[in-house]
């Protein structure tokens, strides 16, 4: 058999091509969960399905009451295939009964052409990725038809030589499974080695002092005589205590409090102009994401009130507890840019603070709780403003030691990105032989042919 829809390559002795709709049936068989509301179903949705791995990921059984639309009943004797967006390519082959989304059809192997792992590994190799980005239909929820299923070719080898492919592919596999879950173990060492040079840098632990070095006081005595207001002081009791020369103060001593421009201003009675802005999403903690920033326009003369400048400090406005008040310092990477009311502007009054040093204060866990814990609060999600961003408490060190901690502090966070893209590559890496392990399967090359 030849398909004009997968390139076709010479098969082992032995073996020949047939289509899916040959060897196996396509289960359709439906059951309506929520007449039952308090059995409990093993219901398998396609977000339970890891990509191209066949293995099942956050699965629990779920009472008919929540499963609210018709599913497929599906046995040990099937194998789930996902139709929508099939180049995720997942496939899973059940030791038990249950019931799956609509998108995951239930495949039932004929046992005497084909062994069930044999397929599902065969559904997830790349001359399947190939087929199924040729076929699938729609753009945003694309879907493999049916029809194109059943006409899918599949390599069919002697069963004894099956088995011996599954098990060897099972074997590759526990090793591939083994290394990604020691990647895996990676990033979390990471975020608790950043967050350990951070505590160590904000108790003066990171860096040695020096008693030459000017005091916070005298910082902050110049900007309060240079803009000549007094803040509000935090409240030391409840805080840790600094080394020497430190001071304890608060954003609002340290710089002005700046608003974005509000989205969906009738602007037709104005001249206008159009600039890139920034919204919540292009605000990360400690960096930016510019993937995608969209323009606004706003009144011309309004420009000059909302272009950030240089070493601007970004803070945003809501989010839930990881994301609220993130901060990150503006270096001109887009020129001119305005930023929406979702996110406040800290322009520092001195180079005497560095902005790179308040930017990390906003990725403590002091300053999470802090937000958090003055945000105005939904069940989730909580939003700050500028009273509170004023508010917020920063232990300030001599101009000096901030340098030497900021160059520390980026020195360690080099390295944990350097490590987090060798991960990335090995990641990569991973998923290449996977597929390589897969491709030679199907090609009779993975094992020693039946004599």
């Amino acid at each position: 058999m030849k398909s004009a829809t997968m390139e076709q390559y010479d098969l082992p002795e032995g073996w020949m091509w047939k289509e899916l709709g040959e060897i196996v049936e396509i289960g359709a068989e439906q059951v309506l969960p929520w007449h039952e509301p308090y059995q409990l179903f093993n219901y398998v949705a396609l977000e339970n399905i890891e990509q191209g791995t066949g293995k099942l990921v956050g699965f629990l059984p779920t009472p008919g009451a929540e499963i609210k639309s018709n599913k497929f009943r599906f046995t040990p004797e099937h194998v789930l295939y996902g139709k929508l967006r099939p180049y995720l390519r997942k496939a899973f082959a059940p030791d038990f009964e249950g019931v799956s989304a609509t998108d995951l059809l239930p495949l039932k192997p004929n046992t005497s052409f084909l062994n069930r792992q044999f397929l599902m590994w065969w559904l997830l190799s790349p001359q399947v990725l190939e087929y199924v980005v040729a076929k699938q239909t729609g753009v945003k929820m694309p879907r493999l038809r049916t029809g194109d299923l059943v006409r899918m070719p599949v390599p069919i080898a002697p069963l004894s030589e099956q088995q011996r492919i599954v098990a060897r592919t099972e074997a590759l596999f526990r090793q591939s499974r083994a290394a990604r879950e020691a990647l895996e173990r990676i990033p979390p060492l990471l975020n608790r080695f950043r967050q350990a040079a951070l505590a160590a840098a904000f108790r003066g632990d990171l860096v040695p002092q020096d008693p030459a070095d000017e005091p916070a006081a005298a910082i902050l005595g110049r900007i309060q005589a240079r803009q000549r207001q007094a803040s509000t002081p935090p409240d030391t009791t409840v805080l840790p205590e600094l080394p020497a020369g430190w001071a304890w103060t608060v954003l609002g001593a340290l710089a002005e409090i700046r608003n974005g421009v509000t989205k969906g201003r009738d602007l037709s009675r104005f001249k206008t102009v159009e600039v890139p802005y920034l919204r919540v999403a292009n605000v990360q903690s400690g960096y930016l994401d510019l993937s995608i920033v969209k323009n606004i326009k706003i009144k011309e003369s309004e420009l000059d009130q909302y272009k950030l400048q240089n070493n601007d400090v970004l803070f945003t406005e809501g989010g839930d507890r990881d994301k609220l008040g993130r901060g990150t310092v503006w270096r001109g990477e887009i020129n001119p840019c305005i930023h929406q009311n979702h996110i406040f502007c800290a322009r520092l009054y001195t180079s005497d603070v560095l902005p790179e040093w308040v930017s990390l204060a906003s990725q403590l866990p002091y300053a999470r709780e802090y937000f958090w814990s003055t945000a105005s609060q939904t069940v989730n999600l909580a939003s700050t403003n500028s009273t509170n961003l004023r508010a917020f408490p920063l232990p300030l060190p001599p101009s000096n030691e901030q340098r030497r901690i900021v160059a520390r502090i980026q020195e360690f966070f080099a390295r944990a990105e350097a490590v987090e893209a060798a991960v990335a590559i090995a990641r990569r890496r991973l998923d290449k032989l996977d597929q390589a392990i897969l491709a030679r399967a199907f090609r009779g090359e993975l094992v020693p042919q039946s004599q």
